[in-house]
């Protein structure tokens, strides 16, 4: 059978069907070949191969419309087709078994080539595979790369796919100066960071973006401040302790030395009972000075007050102790129950500001106002994010002021600022003894 023959019969449709995939398929081992950047002799043997087919495909094409063109008698074939028409059908079918296995060995040779070489199919391929996301866009904004994780991020930080680098940037809150930034997914699952910079290849200007995922990182700091806060409670509880085990050595010190005048008192009591029946067994200079330092050490232990101030005193020291300077403005009170009140007050601002603000200082006024005492504590560093909630040491203190028949209020704007209000002190207490002066008004 001739191919014209061939061509005007049942045959044609599987003999065409078949050249026309073959000829599809060796297009695209021509575009593949450049795309890939293959050899030269690669590229023309396989640009020649396609252009033999073409050529092949040509008259067989050109028989088939010269057929179409002619509803009455067909006129004589040009003498170069009527040539190949009269070619057995089996150059064909032997030139197509042929491309068939020459494209098998093409398709193999690409499969190890694409495992052996980087094409730019496999760095797409790879860079998609990050856990990383990376995206490249120009100057004004156009995505020129994205991979798939800067992809699902953009989903997940905006509802929308990544096309506009500064859109994107803007949406995620990505703008300013700074080069890095980390940021938690709306739904909380993971923290990332992003950084971005600027690149210039082959002349022209990129803008490189970055994001990698900081959830454990994030995680470890975050339990490293708890553990930090608890570390620095416990030094300030610590200081605090010290504090107050000095106190109760000097305290014990202070004790055991009455203790000791106490029994050279009482020595000296039976030395001068003894002197009043033998005054001949005793020196009466040595009695008299014994007697003089025992007087002298009776009265002034008479006359010091060591408990006005204990409160305060200790308060302030306390104060001290953890870092935090109090500034008081106007006459604090020096007679309970008021003085055990701003007292206990001074150690619950000056903890919360160490604890919670990190602040370093405590001011504290007071001011009569419609018969009753007024007194302002207001501490410096970080305000609160919101309201105050009164807990533990805060209880504690409103207890005791409204016990006292006081009021107490608690602000967080612009600072925190606590306010207690008490029943203002009768003459007695006003006119007590202390051993501190009053704190003038600055």
């Amino acid at each position: 059978m001739t191919i014209n023959e061939a061509l005007f019969s049942p045959v044609r449709e599987p003999l065409m069907g078949v050249f026309y995939l073959l000829l599809t398929a060796q297009m695209a081992v021509v575009f593949a070949s450049f795309r890939e950047g293959r050899g030269r002799a690669y590229r023309t043997a396989a640009f020649l191969h396609l252009a033999l087919s073409l050529i092949l495909f040509y008259p067989v094409m050109y028989r088939i419309d010269w057929k179409l063109n002619f509803n009455g008698p067909e006129p004589p074939l040009p003498g170069w087709l009527a040539a190949f028409s009269a070619w057995p059908v089996t150059v064909m079918i032997v030139y197509e078994g042929v491309t068939a296995c020459t494209l098998a060995v093409v398709l193999a040779d690409h499969i190890r080539y694409l495992k052996t070489h980087p094409t730019a199919f496999s760095i797409k391929e790879t860079m998609d595979l990050m856990p990383a996301g990376i995206a490249f866009s120009r100057p004004e904004g156009t995505v020129a790369f994205r991979n798939l994780t800067m992809r699902r991020l953009s989903r997940a930080l905006t509802g929308r796919i990544l096309t506009d680098m500064n859109a994107f940037r803007r949406a995620a809150g990505l703008t300013g100066a700074q080069a890095e930034k980390s940021l938690r997914l709306p739904d909380g699952s993971a923290v990332w960071q992003f950084s971005w910079q600027t690149l210039a290849v082959d002349g022209e200007v990129f803008q490189q973006l970055t994001a990698s995922d900081i959830t454990g990182q994030a995680r470890i700091a975050a339990e490293r401040e708890e553990t930090n806060r608890k570390l620095r409670e416990l030094q300030m509880r610590l200081q605090i302790y010290n504090r107050q085990a000095d106190r109760v050595i000097m305290e014990q010190e202070l004790l055991n030395a009455r203790m000791a005048v106490h029994n050279e008192l009482g020595s000296v009591l039976l030395e001068s009972r003894h002197y009043l029946g033998e005054p001949e067994a005793i020196r009466e200079d040595v009695l008299l000075q014994a007697l003089k330092n025992t007087n002298t050490y009776l009265l002034r232990e008479y006359e010091q007050d060591d408990t006005a101030w204990n409160a305060l005193r200790d308060a302030l020291e306390t104060a001290e102790t953890i870092g935090v300077a109090v500034e008081a403005k106007g006459s604090l009170p020096v007679q309970d129950p008021d003085r055990r009140v701003v007292a206990a007050a001074i150690i619950e601002c000056a903890t919360n500001a160490v604890k919670h603000a990190g602040g370093d200082a405590l001011h504290v006024s007071a001011r009569e106002e419609d018969g009753r005492m007024v007194y302002v504590f207001v501490t410096n560093g970080a305000p609160p994010d919101g309201p105050v909630k009164e807990a533990g040491g805060l209880v504690s203190l409103r207890r005791l002021v409204e016990g006292e028949n006081g009021q107490m209020a608690i602000t967080s704007a612009p600072r925190m600022t606590l306010t207690i209000t008490m029943p203002q002190q009768t003459a007695d207490s006003k006119d007590a003894p202390s051993e501190r002066p009053e704190e003038t008004e600055e």
